[in-house]
């Protein structure tokens, strides 16, 4: 029994000796040696590639992507530059006209001031103004609200006139070209009999625009 077991204690060393042996010629071998050097290298290069490498491409992807979004940006800005410019160059070139703007069509109704021309159109073509009236007062305009939020609102005014008909005429063209807007709606013309003579006289229906509020109506008031 124990030179059984004698045996196999020396068949094991023998093999483990033989398995050594082939151990060394292998790694003595050139060609192991570079497989084990690809095998580091490629180690390595995918451990440079996991955490290394891989952050770095991360960064230079949101890099270029913060880029190409910042050059959108500026030819957004460019464009809304290139606008402005043109915006502020169209407002020089008729910055000058705008004082005629605003009388043709003011920001306030102005019921005086808008009478004081009619009374000296009337005069200035021989016409005599018998009675003038407004259909409606209109509320007075706040001078803080912003332009932007005004709309174009309108004066009506009916006014009888009296002359032979050429001063009723030109006193309709005058209307027309006055530098503050007047629209003629209508006109109605009636002969009138004073003292034995007859009179021309002509009903006129005149709008004149202006920049306003508009008020809405209390539609308490209807029911």
């Amino acid at each position: 029994m124990s030179q059984t077991n004698q045996s196999k204690k020396l068949l094991t060393a023998k093999r483990a000796q033989q398995m050594s042996a082939a151990l060394n010629h292998f790694y003595t071998n050139p060609v192991a040696k570079v497989s084990l050097e690809l095998f580091l290298t490629i180690g390595l290069v995918l451990f440079l590639g996991m955490f290394a490498i891989r952050p770095t491409l991360l960064t230079m992807s949101d890099l270029l992507k913060e880029i190409e979004s910042k050059k959108e940006l500026q030819t957004a800005l460019t464009k809304k530059v290139a606008a402005l410019q043109t915006a502020q160059n169209e407002y020089a070139s008729i910055e000058d006209r705008l004082p005629i703007l605003n009388a043709a069509i003011p920001e306030q109704p102005d019921i005086i001031y808008t009478t004081k021309i009619l009374e000296k159109i009337a005069a200035d073509n021989s016409v005599i103004i018998n009675n003038l009236s407004i259909s409606k007062l209109p509320e007075k305009q706040d001078e803080a609200i912003p332009f932007s939020q005004k709309t174009k609102e309108t004066l009506q005014i009916s006014t009888n006139i009296s002359g032979d008909y050429i001063s009723i005429k030109n006193f309709a063209e005058a209307l027309r070209s006055s530098r503050k807007s007047f629209v003629i709606e209508s006109v109605t013309f009636s002969l009138q009999e004073d003292k034995g003579n007859k009179k021309l006289s002509a009903n006129f229906t005149i709008n004149t625009p202006y920049f306003g509020v508009k008020i809405p109506e209390d539609t308490t008031k209807r029911k």
